[in-house]
């Protein structure tokens, strides 16, 4: 379990984390705000409810987890615990040859593993199911201009004055047409 939150957290942590204002969205020229809202939230939640059990990118992440936890689990008691003191050097600090063998077990493991490189694996599989929805339903990706991203920005995610431009931009047939931008949507597998 030990592992597993450390395994989380370095996936999780830094830049992982950082969200860069949006750079496109979708659109469907006159769509109503409550059309556009219901199929948003239907392919999110098909994006959301892709298996992914299956992929080699979870089963990697798998099996480094239960590495992991059988590293930090069979440790022989009092590992970690501080040395005694050095008979060689006064003041000289002495690495715990356990702990230092566990450290690096962990390393291995998770620089093995690569988890930000199988995270974005998942992402784009979810990714891809959403958007296949999305084009299915009628939507044309497009990209949002720098103005458009930073009055995006000012609004807080959420509020209904942000969901309120999102659909004013996503609906109108002249940004679709001038804007809309080249993706591949992967067929279903």
């Amino acid at each position: 379990m030990i592992a597993r939150l450390a395994l989380a957290t370095l996936c999780l942590s830094g830049s992982a984390l950082a969200a860069d204002p949006p750079r496109g969205s979708w659109g469907r020229a006159g769509v109503s705000l409550d059309q556009y809202r219901t199929d948003a939230v239907e392919c999110g939640r098909a994006g959301l409810s892709t298996d992914v059990s299956q992929m080699k990118a979870v089963k990697t992440l798998i099996t480094a987890s239960r590495q992991l936890d059988s590293v930090l689990t069979n440790q022989p008691s009092g590992g970690g615990a501080a040395p005694p003191p050095s008979s060689s050097g006064a003041g000289m600090l002495e690495i715990d040859p356990v702990a230092l063998n566990t450290a690096q077990q962990v390393a291995r493991i998770t620089e093995g593993a690569n988890p930000r490189a199988r995270f974005r694996e998942v992402r784009t599989a979810l990714q891809t199911t959403t958007d296949q929805c999305l084009t299915g339903k009628g939507y044309v990706r497009f990209t949002l201009t720098r103005d458009q991203r930073e009055h995006l920005e000012a609004l807080r995610r959420g509020t209904p004055e942000r969901h309120a431009y999102l659909h004013a931009l996503a609906s109108d047939p002249d940004v679709l047409a001038r804007q809309r931008a080249s993706v591949e949507v992967l067929p279903a597998q």
